[in-house]
């Protein structure tokens, strides 16, 4: 039998081993006892800290435990769960709102620890003592929390809902919300949100206006309302685009059209001339004496002959613009008083062009002859250019709708 001692610490080895292989037993072991020396200064440096939680964490994360760890461990399981116990009698002399729910989060910090320490229990000192580590049915103090935070928070919101004030009502919603985290459908909570959301609403009404002289095409000004539309997800503003009897608007959105211009027709002729030098025929090659060359082999020598063909094209270009304008307001519903607005301005054009041509079109070079299967253009009354500027006009009405949203679901 070999003792070696290391800082202290004796090692025994039972039989005879070649120097080599003591060399690395001692050092294997050497290493396994600052591992476990490491542990143990771990939790232990967290329990002179005070910080139980991590002594709790660390004991339970070890698969080897010493008597001095088991002795940190019970100590700090039973610090935190006095400073739990307290923290709760606290809450429950006090006459907060939402003390039911910190009450309920630490009765359930408590049962996750007490489940992970149930996993280690029993637990034993190495002379047969049995750790004492105290645990609880906490059920009965879960449901209690439980049922408390849901019906304080359900009161409240009611308390809010029938304030009479549409502040308070929507204010109301955040707490039936809470209530619902404990118990999906409690009460009538279901219900009372949906309640909430109808009396915490602000109810805008969209109209369109115009200048009585103006032409427009059949249906144009419902065209634009059936298009524009809320693009936010928020609930709290209703828009209607027809009164309703009964309701009380908080805000109207008027959109008016009160001119429109549109250009005279113009037809512009462009006239341009394209030639191309093409091959026609052959001539020899003379000398000079006149005669014709011969190759190497002996046979008369040819070139191409070439010639300048032309062909000249006329561009129809016809144009035509119309632009109707309008602009949009925001008017408080109840006092008619202005809140905002902005100008908006539909724009059509015509651009068309077709080509004829007057000569050879071998002469036409590739862009040209594309644009040759164009058939001649037929301006559009103005009705139809009207029209086309419409998509125009929605863009900036809904893009105005969209970026007073926040006025519009604003309480007065």
């Amino acid at each position: 039998m070999r003792l070696f001692n290391y800082f202290g610490i004796i090692f025994t080895v039972s039989k005879p081993i070649h120097k080599t292989m003591r060399k690395h037993y001692l050092i294997s072991s050497f290493f396994i006892l600052l591992l476990s020396l490491s542990g143990c200064q771990s939790i232990k440096k967290s329990y002179d800290s005070r910080n139980y939680d991590q002594v709790v964490r660390l004991f339970l994360e070890k698969k080897k435990i010493s008597d001095e760890e088991i002795n940190l461990f019970e100590k700090a399981y039973a610090a935190v769960l006095e400073r739990d116990k307290e923290k709760i009698k606290t809450l429950k002399s006090l006459n907060n709102g939402d003390r039911w729910e910190e009450i309920f989060d630490i009765y359930s910090a408590i049962q996750t620890r007490q489940n992970a320490v149930l996993k280690v229990l029993p637990l034993y000192y190495s002379d047969g003592r049995k750790a004492s580590i105290e645990t609880f049915d906490l059920s009965a103090a879960l449901e209690e929390s439980r049922q408390n935070a849901a019906q304080s928070y359900y009161d409240q919101g009611l308390k809010l809902l029938n304030s009479g004030k549409k502040q308070s009502i929507r204010q109301s919603l955040e707490y039936f919300s809470a209530s619902r985290k404990f118990y999906i459908n409690y009460k009538d909570v279901n219900e009372l949100m949906d309640m909430a959301m109808e009396k915490g609403k602000n109810y805008a009404l969209l109209i369109v206006d115009k200048n009585p002289m103006l032409l427009l095409p059949p249906s144009f000004e419902q065209s634009i309302v059936d298009q524009l539309q809320l693009t936010q997800k928020d609930q709290w503003v209703h828009l209607d685009y027809r009164e309703k009897s009964g309701i009380n608007y908080d805000y109207i959105v008027k959109l008016n059209l009160y001119s429109i211009q549109v250009s005279p027709e113009s037809v512009k002729e462009i006239h341009t001339t394209e030639e191309k030098r093409v091959e026609d025929g052959w001539q020899y090659v003379l000398d000079e004496r006149g005669n014709v060359k011969k190759d190497s082999l002996g046979n008369d020598i040819k070139i191409p002959k070439y010639k300048t063909i032309q062909c000249k094209v006329k561009e129809v270009r016809m144009q035509k613009t119309a632009q109707v304008f309008g602009d949009a307001t925001i008017y408080d519903g109840f006092t008619k008083s202005f809140v905002r607005s902005t100008k908006c301005t539909g724009n059509a054009a015509y651009n068309y062009s077709f080509y004829e041509i007057f000569g050879d079109k071998q002469a036409l070079s590739t862009a040209t002859l594309q644009k040759l299967h164009l058939p001649p253009g037929v301006f559009p009354n103005t009705f139809e250019m009207v029209e086309q500027s419409k998509n125009e006009l929605i863009r900036c009405y809904q893009d105005f709708i969209s970026r007073n949203y926040q006025q519009l679901a604003y309480i007065h």
